[in-house]
């Protein structure tokens, strides 16, 4: 009977502990927080760009106790940069916590190919992609090509350094009372035909035009200076 009592007992221990095992750990309010931050800065910062935000949580053991387990997030100021040290609010009911981050992201930004002069107009092969962390970069990067070729330089640009924003000036390429060549898009159809520019306009740029019947349409300027009309029906 002893023995058997043992082995029953055995047994009963085998078969039980794969069950406690499998039970998963509650996750901690770091986690938690962590989860909520990823999600906050999980949000596309420049269209057309592959531009990864991740967030560190620099905030106290007992800073991190002190928030709700359900906070709305929300990032203190107007601050733009991608990376750095930032301020994120957690707001529990009435009560707001502050808690310190650190940004760090990835991407690919644009820099220039060969040596250029100050004056150039940017050219496609002026300029080449590269990736790798965001974190040293200087303000002012840019991800969009299209915001880069056809704008004259205000500076010279050695080769293998990026290219920004406050060194490039617009360029128009169509001008007001321009003739214009218009394309007209829609569901299953392409029409071609000619009209006269309102504005001024640079590349990407939404420009107003005027059709031979006198109609007033908004179109977006292509690098080949062509405007392109989207119709929805």
């Amino acid at each position: 009977m002893i023995t058997f009592f043992f082995r029953t007992t055995a047994i009963l221990l085998t078969c039980s502990a794969p069950l406690f095992a499998s039970v998963p750990a509650a996750p901690s309010a770091e986690q938690r927080l962590q989860v909520k931050l990823d999600a906050l800065f999980d949000q596309p910062t420049f269209r057309g760009s592959d531009v990864v935000r991740t967030p560190e949580l620099l905030a106290t053991p007992k800073q991190v106790s002190a928030v709700c387990d359900n906070p709305t997030l929300t990032v203190a100021g107007n601050d733009s940069r991608l990376t750095g040290k930032r301020t994120v609010i957690a707001r529990c009911g009435n009560r707001k916590h502050f808690l310190p981050v650190l940004i760090h992201a990835t991407g690919t930004w644009w820099v220039a190919s060969q040596s250029l002069p100050g004056g150039a107009i940017v050219q496609r092969s002026d300029i080449e992609p590269q990736s790798g962390s965001l974190d040293n970069l200087p303000a002012g990067v840019i991800f969009n090509p299209d915001e880069i070729i056809g704008q004259r330089l205000t500076r010279a640009i050695s080769a293998g350094k990026p290219l920004l924003q406050n060194q490039l000036r617009q360029q128009w390429r169509l001008h007001a009372g321009q003739q214009v060549d218009l394309i007209t898009v829609g569901n299953g159809f392409r029409i071609r035909g000619q009209g006269k520019a309102l504005n001024n306009a640079a590349v990407n740029d939404m420009l107003k035009v005027q059709t031979a019947n006198g109609q007033t349409l908004s179109g977006k300027v292509a690098h080949d200076g062509q405007v392109e009309i989207f119709f929805q029906q």
